[in-house]
C-alpha cells in the first residue's frame, strides 16, 4: 500500500508528465537549506512554554538539520524513508525534557511552513508543494503515532512505579508491625513466664493462668538459661495459680522437670491444691521424680536445706 507521500509523488508525476522516476529539482530546497535551518531553529527555540525553549538553540537546530536532510534524501527516493528516523530521534532526545503533542505540532506546522515559503518563488513550486505536503503529513502522522506508543509506555511505566512504591511502603508497614508484635510477644513472654532468683542457687517460677503448650515452650527455654547462667540448684514451679492442672499440663510439667534435672538441679512442685491433687491420682498421672509440697514456704524450705542453709530472724 502506497503512503500519502508516495501517492502524491505519483499524482506529480501525471500532472507533470514526467517520467516514474523524475522528480522535480531539488535546487530551491538544497539552497534554502541553512536559512531555513536558521529560521526554523530561532522560531522553535523562542516558543514560550516549549520543550524547544528549555532544550535550547542547539538541541533545536541538530534536530532542524536532521529533518531537512531527510526530506530532501525522502524527495529524491520518492520514499519517505527517514520520517520515523527524524521522529524517534526527535521524541526520544527530547521526552525526558517534557515533550508535550504541542510541540511536536508546533514543530511540524513551523517547518513545513518554512519550506513552503522558501519555495514559493521556486517555477517548480505546484510540483514539489505536492509532495512536501505529502512528506507533512507523514511526518505528522508519524509524530503523532509515536507520541501515542511514548506517552502509553510512560503511563505503564508509572504505573508499575506507583505499583512499586505501594508495594515497597506496605512492606516497610510490616515490617514495622512484624517488629512492634515481636516486641510485644517478648514482652508477653517475660510476663508470662516470670523466673524470679530468690536465693543464691534458688530460682522461684510462679505459674498464672492457663498453662499451655506456648507458655510451656517458652517457659523451658527461658528457665534452661537462667539455670545455666545462675548455676542453680534448686527450682520450685509455683502451680497456685493454675486453674485447671489437667494431662496435658501435667505432661508438660513433667518433660519441663526432665529437661531441668538434666542439669543437674532439684525440681520442686508447690501450690497444689486439693482438686489439683484428686486430678492427678484421678487421671493416673505420674510425677515420680518431682517433689511436691503444699506451699511456696515448704518449698523453699526444703530447697534451703539442700542448699544447706536456713533463714534466721535478725
Amino acid at each position: 500500500m502506497l503512503s500519502r507521500f508516495e501517492a502524491l509523488r505519483f499524482t506529480c508525476i501525471r500532472l507533470t508528465g514526467e517520467p516514474v522516476m523524475s522528480v522535480p529539482p531539488l535546487t530551491p530546497l538544497t539552497a534554502a537549506h541553512a536559512r531555513l535551518a536558521e529560521v526554523v531553529t530561532l522560531r522553535l527555540s523562542m516558543r514560550s512554554a516549549s520543550v524547544f525553549r528549555r532544550v535550547g538553540k542547539d538541541v533545536c537546530h541538530a534536530h532542524v538539520e536532521a529533518a531537512l536532510a531527510g526530506l530532501e534524501q525522502d524527495l529524491i527516493s520518492g520514499k519517505p524513508d527517514n520520517v520515523r528516523a527524524v521522529v524517534h530521534s526527535l521524541v526520544t532526545e527530547l521526552a525526558a525534557s517534557g515533550l508535550a503533542f504541542a510541540d511536536l505540532r508546533f514543530y511540524t506546522q513551523t517547518l513545513r511552513n518554512a519550506v513552503r515559503e522558501a519555495l514559493s518563488a521556486s517555477p517548480d513550486a505546484d510540483a514539489l508543494r505536492l509532495l512536501i505536503e505529502g512528506w507533512f503529513f507523514e511526518l505528522l502522522t508519524v509524530c503523532t503515532t509515536r507520541f501515542m506508543a511514548w506517552r502509553d509506555e510512560k503511563m505503564q511505566r508509572e504505573t508499575a512505579q506507583m505499583g512499586i512504591q505501594r508495594l515497597e511502603s506496605q512492606l516497610v508497614e510490616l515490617e514495622v508491625a512484624l517488629e512492634e508484635k515481636t516486641k510485644l510477644l517478648e514482652l508477653i513472654r517475660q510476663a508470662s513466664t516470670p523466673i524470679a532468683p530468690v536465693v543464691s542457687g534458688i530460682l522461684v517460677v510462679p505459674l498464672v493462668g492457663t498453662f499451655d503448650a506456648f507458655r510451656a515452650e517458652m517457659l523451658t527455654e527461658k528457665l534452661l538459661q537462667e539455670i545455666a547462667r545462675r548455676r542453680t540448684r534448686a527450682a520450685i514451679l509455683d502451680i497456685s495459680g493454675v486453674p485447671v492442672f489437667d494431662t496435658a499440663a501435667a505432661q508438660m510439667i513433667i518433660r519441663l522437670a526432665r529437661a531441668v534435672r538434666l542439669l543437674g538441679t532439684a525440681v520442686f512442685l508447690v501450690g497444689m491444691s486439693p482438686d489439683t491433687a484428686r486430678t492427678i491420682v484421678d487421671l493416673g498421672i505420674d510425677l515420680t521424680g518431682i517433689q511436691t509440697l503444699a506451699t511456696l514456704q515448704d518449698g523453699l524450705a526444703r530447697a534451703l536445706v539442700l542448699q544447706r542453709l536456713k533463714i534466721t530472724p535478725l
